[in-house]
């Protein structure tokens, strides 16, 4: 019986330590697959962890980046040859800027020298000599020694009225397409400027009818080497396409800090042109750390400088604008990682409620649409594998505890029942050979055939005899030697009393 209770036992602990092995190998196994099944996944996992891909990039930037169309107008005082001056006609200067919103209620910030007046002037003053060397009253020639000259800072210009800085006018187009030929732009009002030697930022406020996408300030200042995008619209491409021109992404690196008498500048290797002025330059998880600002004059290298983002930042404070995501953002961000990782179904959902709450996000309308025609490529049974496995892995870790709990239980049963000391007295003598063991035996009381007895006394547990050297022959008869009752020739116990008999 503890032969077969032993074999039991160690079945169940077998079985158990089994399951917790066969679990163990499919946990290691799944590790193993999960780490092998998504090529892309090991990749990712050997670049930073918030680092995106530069199409991923190019969506959030262009998303947040807008074009910015001004116009100074003002009047010019300029000299006559007989040495007297007169005030030209309204003169309308147009250019060209890039910036990013700030905030999903319409707030923007470009570059400062993009609304500085004294750029307005200046721009005024060229525009009045390419008007006149087109209309024939000077040359080239003299409208180039006019500006050598000093014309751009010392011919009064005004606005409107006496004493009145020119007027500008500016619209801001956010996130366009060149397919949306519809594209209308809203008016800024400018609520903020620091010029170049402040720090070159500025801040618009428009009034959109829906949330704008963001882009986010970072908080931390660029390392150099870190690479970077800068992106926006260069003056010479909007010239040149029809339609709404797209951003343009300029990558390159930060080449380090500089620091001049308008205040910290960092500094990038990435070429950039006239009409970029003001657009963000984002780093590799779409965060701002500059707009762009300025380069050295006739500079053919790649060395351009971008605001500092604690000058950003600082703008937006003084201003009192929140820089952060909005609901819109969030489905939008989430959008365009779940289309980048494949989801296309869930992607399409996010970006679909992106469009619901700011419909002039063409970029989200763009990938709403791609991740819709991707359904048939997305792996939608992958996750029923997964959770057969898990459910396989779930079931044997159950089995095996509940193993261990019966094993756990039969141990407790098995101490808990009460010890029952078994009396056992060794064989006569003879009975076991020199040197063998002598087997224990159960003892019980002898009753003998030819006594009866009405009441017989209850047989205690007889103690161990020692075994005699040699058996003596014994009597045909005797009688117990404690009640006298007669007893049988080699009868060892008195059946009556239960004592032992005294050998003759």
């Amino acid at each position: 019986m503890n032969v077969v209770k032993r074999t039991t036992h160690e079945s169940l602990k077998q079985g158990a330590l089994g399951a917790l092995l066969v679990c163990g190998a499919l946990s290691a196994g799944l590790a193993l697959t999960g780490s092998a099944l998504p090529a892309s996944a090991a990749v990712a996992m050997a670049e930073p962890l918030n680092e995106l891909s530069q199409e991923h990039l190019a969506a959030i930037g262009e998303a947040g980046t807008v074009y910015l169309s001004g116009t100074w107008s003002g009047f010019v005082n300029f000299p006559l040859p007989d040495g007297t001056t007169a005030w030209s006609d309204q003169i309308d200067a147009s250019f060209s800027c890039s910036g990013f919103v700030a905030s999903s209620d319409g707030f923007v910030v470009t570059a400062g020298h993009c609304a500085d007046v004294a750029e307005g002037k200046t721009a005024l003053v060229d525009q009045f000599l390419s008007n006149e060397v087109d209309n024939g009253d000077i040359t080239e020639a003299e409208a180039q020694a006019y500006i050598a000259a000093g014309a751009e800072g010392a011919w009064p210009v005004e606005g409107q009225k006496t004493g009145e800085a020119p007027v500008l006018a500016m619209k801001v187009y956010p996130a366009i397409s060149i397919s949306a030929d519809s594209a209308s732009g809203f008016t800024a009002v400018l609520q903020d400027d620091r010029p170049i030697g402040q720090g070159d930022v500025a801040l618009f406020k428009i009034d959109a009818p829906s949330p704008l996408p963001v882009l986010v300030v970072s908080g931390e200042q660029p390392a150099t080497g870190q690479k970077v995008d800068a992106i926006g619209y260069p003056g010479n491409v909007t010239g040149l396409v029809s339609g709404n021109p797209q951003p343009t992404f300029a990558q390159g690196q930060v080449s380090g800090r500089q620091q001049t008498d308008g205040g910290p500048f960092t500094q990038i290797g990435v070429t950039m042109s006239p009409g970029m002025s003001g657009g963000p330059v984002i780093d590799t998880s779409g965060d701002v750390i500059g707009t762009i600002s300025f380069g050295p004059s006739g500079d053919t290298q790649q060395l351009n400088f971008a605001a500092a983002p604690e000058t950003i930042s600082a703008l937006l404070s003084r201003n009192g604008v929140k820089n952060v995501l909005g609901a819109a953002d969030s489905h939008f961000r989430a959008g365009l990682a779940e289309y980048f990782d494949g989801k296309y179904h869930a992607a399409a959902d996010d970006l679909g409620k992106a469009v619901a709450a700011n419909p002039q996000n063409a970029i989200a309308q763009q990938y709403q649409a791609k991740a819709t025609e991707a359904f048939p490529r997305e792996n939608t049974t992958g996750w029923l594998l997964w959770v057969a496995i898990g459910g396989a892995v779930f079931l044997l870790l159950v089995i095996g505890l509940v193993l261990l709990l019966v094993l756990r239980g039969r141990r407790k049963r098995r101490a808990a029942l009460p010890r029952t000391d078994v009396p056992f007295s060794t064989l006569p003598a003879g009975g076991a050979a020199p040197g063998e063991p002598a087997a224990a035996v159960f003892a019980a009381p002898v009753a003998a055939a030819s006594v009866a007895s009405p009441s017989i006394p209850a047989v205690q547990p007889a103690p161990t005899v020692p075994p005699a050297p040699a058996p003596a022959p014994a009597p045909s008869a005797t009688h117990c030697g404690s009640c006298g009752t007669e007893t049988a020739a080699g009868q060892r116990f008195c059946t009556a009393c239960g004592h032992p008999v005294q050998a003759p």
